[in-house]
């Protein structure tokens, strides 16, 4: 088992869906986020080659949650974190390799206007209503209202 450092810089490719999740007994907010990437390069003969690399990596905690309620498909990021190799045995006896990553850091890098323009085409394409999907509220409550003591 090995872990590396990685970048990348892509879209989110699925909308990220939050899930609480119990991890020694206490309550975690946890994310899968498919984010993808293009490669462009040219070939030998000059030609111009391309291709895409999807990610799907594991948040947790508070960038989880702020990743479930700021991200939408499309949306652009940088995530820094881990990838980690496992090797086991499946049950027909062949040995298989798995990578996992782990995000450390999202970065958003698209202003607010931009990130409104994009859900305002993904809505007008889909049918959908304009504006914000109320987060799940089994993993972002409504908040209560709050009583000062002593007043």
């Amino acid at each position: 088992m090995s872990q590396v450092e990685v970048h990348q810089i892509g879209h989110v490719a699925v909308a990220p869906v939050a899930q609480s999740v119990s991890v020694r007994g206490r309550a975690l907010t946890k994310v899968a986020l498919t984010v993808i990437s293009n490669t462009r390069w040219k070939d030998r003969r000059g030609e111009l080659e391309e291709r895409a690399t999807s990610i799907t990596w594991t948040l947790w905690g508070k960038v989880a949650l702020n990743a479930s309620w700021y991200l939408g498909v499309g949306s652009k990021v940088a995530i820094t974190g881990t990838m980690e190799s496992r090797r086991y045995t499946n049950k027909e006896g062949k040995e298989v390799f798995t990578f996992d990553f782990t995000a450390r850091m999202v970065q958003f890098l698209e202003t607010k206007a931009q990130a409104e323009a994009r859900r305002k085409r993904v809505a007008d394409s889909s049918g959908e209503p304009h504006g914000r999907v109320a987060p799940n509220s089994a993993t972002n409550p409504p908040r209560q209202p709050t009583s000062k003591k002593g007043a």
